[in-house]
């Protein structure tokens, strides 16, 4: 709101995602922030219909995903080759062979316990252990949760950066987040991902069982967790991995041209 005030041009990335649940706030801020931007820059081709549907197509681009950009470039195995596992999560976690990866952060999964206990009891079930970076809102249920019930496949850690977290989606049995970029990066790492929310953020991943969205129950996350998934490999809605270059090429055509709106 403040850059437009001032008339500075805006360039929206990953524009026209719709959830349309306005309780989300994040839903009221890209709302806003599209009917605000000079550029609309879209992550897949739902954001360019819903941009068109609401009267916005003049300033509407579908470029792709920079997350997909960054996931190629970043996933760990494949990018270092002198990566050291032991030293890259030195003093924060010693990795299993075999292992889930759970991230949990919104306010309605951590805000009392019982929520988080539902996820860890199912977390518990599984024939593996699951590593849980803690957010600091959570830290608290968490750490009495484990003592309380005395957890025995829940490895609790402090919250791991951008790089870790790539290593722990690529490697992992399989996700269960709440988090609306992690479960693209699921995707991308081809692992069967339980959403626990109420709302579809990426419908495009909302396929062939590939990402199932759960309520926070222990039974219905296990079941789900043991649906198939089905892997189409010509099917990427995320672009080619090459957002970040179109995106930086439509900026300078438009500023060579002075057709910002």
């Amino acid at each position: 709101m403040s850059a437009a005030k001032l008339h500075i041009p805006i360039c929206h990335v990953e524009a026209g995602v719709r959830t349309y649940n306005k309780k989300n706030p994040e839903e009221v801020n890209r709302i806003l922030t599209d009917h605000l931007s000079s550029l609309l820059l879209a992550s897949t081709q739902s954001g360019i219909r819903n941009i068109n549907s609401e009267g916005l197509s003049e300033r509407g681009y579908m470029v792709g995903d920079p997350m997909y950009d960054a996931f190629l470039k970043y996933r760990i195995k494949k990018y270092c080759k002198d990566f050291k596992l032991n030293s890259f999560f030195e003093g924060l976690i010693s990795i299993p062979k075999e292992f889930y990866y759970l991230t949990c952060h919104r306010e309605e999964n951590t805000s009392d316990s019982h929520t988080l206990l539902e996820i860890f009891r199912a977390m518990e079930q599984l024939d593996a252990p699951t590593i849980y970076p803690v957010h600091p809102r959570s830290r608290q249920y968490a750490e009495k949760l484990q003592r309380k019930y005395k957890f025995q496949k829940i490895i609790l850690c402090e919250p791991v950066g951008y790089l870790e977290s790539i290593y722990l989606v690529d490697n992992a049995k399989k996700v269960v987040t709440d988090s609306g970029g992690l479960q693209r990066e699921a995707f991308f790492a081809k692992k069967k991902c339980i959403t626990i929310l109420d709302f579809v953020c990426w419908p495009e991943i909302m396929v062939d069982g590939r990402n199932e969205l759960s309520k926070p129950i222990a039974d219905e996350i296990i079941d789900k967790l043991n649906t198939k998934q089905l892997i189409k490999e010509d099917y990427n809605p995320f672009g080619d991995g090459h957002s970040a270059e179109k995106i930086v090429q439509l900026l300078e055509d438009k500023m060579e041209r002075g057709s910002f709106l």
